[in-house]
């Protein structure tokens, strides 16, 4: 059985910051010089957003 501080910490984890401004502000930058459609509008975590800003910056320098 799970105690009250495991449920606690469990919810809090599936819990998803949604992204912020200025990742979606670096998103919409970085899709343009990398020439894919614009990323920002699909991104629905913090995570996710910066996976992509850092696989948009990969394929921006090899532009």
């Amino acid at each position: 059985m799970l105690d009250d501080e495991a449920v606690v910490q469990a919810l809090k984890d599936s819990k998803m910051e949604k992204p912020t401004t200025e990742q979606l502000d670096e998103l919409k930058r970085l899709s343009a010089i990398a020439r894919v459609p614009d990323e920002s509008e699909i991104v629905t975590s913090k995570e996710e957003a910066d996976i992509r800003i850092r696989d948009l910056k990969d394929k921006a320098r090899m532009e």
